[in-house]
């Protein structure tokens, strides 16, 4: 279904010679936070090209809010679902999809990033959290920054705390093979010269268009969220493809509101540990594999035991049926 779409469209003539952007941001029961983020990509200088907006099957009065934001910011805009066929002419500067239901955060944004490659010419897209906002200067500095390094397949930002803009939560990242671990690099660097890393967040990840077409999309073994990024970030490096981070392209992050707080429920440890255990099964090779799921092994059962003596039944209880099903069950 075509909605309120105006006359100002771009035309999509030819691949643009400069690097173009569409930005992915997913929706569950979260407008306020997603209409904070649609403000600021509306507001940056210069703009992306195009965002789609994945509602994954909202239930509260999310897709209504979302429409009536569109309406009121005088923007082009439509309304598409997933239970019909989509309108295959040019996408507008919003496009809104209805999922329906809650896919995760990787088929989600799958979503997408097919109609990015399909419907647009854009050159890169970013996944954007909606629990995030961009900088003015954003797109600006991502196009100094492939200037700087035209061949980065993925590209990082620079990843600030929100409120608290002067803490850094994301500067690169690196992985621990042997305790499969990969950590935030929170130090930033004194110049905005881009720097390489082996690790990419989800937050806020630019995908070059040649690498999806590659790789294709995320993961979504990893349903419902967690670890997608360090795996799509593993697959890039295994795959040769240059990956580095923007020190000068700020975002700014509500740190797990998508997930009810930063705090670790038991429901996060769940997830957090099967999708743990998926990822050292899908990406380690011999020694790797061995020392990460030895690991594994020794430590999570050792958690939730400690977990139990606190008198944390549900946690201990997580713990180990995270640790069993990513270990031992079976990958989807």
């Amino acid at each position: 279904m075509l909605e309120n779409v105006s006359a100002d469209v771009p035309p999509h003539a030819g691949r643009p010679s400069a690097p173009t952007f569409g930005v992915a941001l997913l929706n569950w029961n979260g407008f306020d936070d997603t209409a904070a983020a649609l403000e600021s990509l509306r507001r940056a200088e210069p703009k992306p090209a195009h965002v789609i907006v994945v509602d994954n099957g909202s239930q509260d009065d999310s897709l209504a809010r979302l429409r009536e934001w569109a309406t009121n910011a005088a923007v082009s805009w439509d309304l598409q679902h997933t239970e019909s066929a989509f309108d295959d002419g040019p996408l507008p500067w919003l496009r809104i999809i209805d999922a329906n239901v809650n896919r995760g955060f990787a088929a989600g944004n799958n979503l997408a990033l097919e109609q990015f490659a399909k419907r647009t010419d854009t050159t890169h897209f970013l996944l954007l959290n909606n629990d995030a906002t961009v900088a003015p200067d954003y797109f600006g500095r991502l196009l100094d920054a492939l200037h700087r390094v035209p061949n980065a397949g993925l590209l990082g930002s620079a990843i600030y705390h929100e409120p608290e803009r002067s803490k850094v939560w994301y500067a690169g990242g690196r992985e621990i093979p042997a305790r499969a671990l990969v950590l935030h690099r929170t130090e930033m660097p004194t110049e905005d010269t881009p720097q390489p890393t082996t690790f990419v967040t989800g937050c806020a990840m630019l995908i070059a268009r040649s690498v999806y077409e590659r790789l294709g999309g995320l993961a979504t073994c990893y349903t419902p969220i967690y670890w997608e990024d360090t795996d799509y970030s593993r697959q890039a490096v295994d795959a040769g493809i240059p990956v580095y981070w923007a020190p000068g392209a700020k975002v700014y992050h509500k740190i797990g509101s998508s997930v009810g707080g930063e705090k670790v429920t038991p429901r996060v440890a769940y997830w957090q540990l099967r999708h743990r255990g998926y990822y050292v099964r899908r990406n380690y090779r011999a020694r790797d594999r061995a020392l990460a799921l030895a690991y594994l092994c020794v430590t999570k059962p050792g958690r939730a035991f400690v977990e139990l003596i606190r008198g944390e039944r549900e946690m201990a209880s997580a713990i180990v049926r995270g640790f069993v099903d990513g270990v031992f069950g079976r990958i989807p």
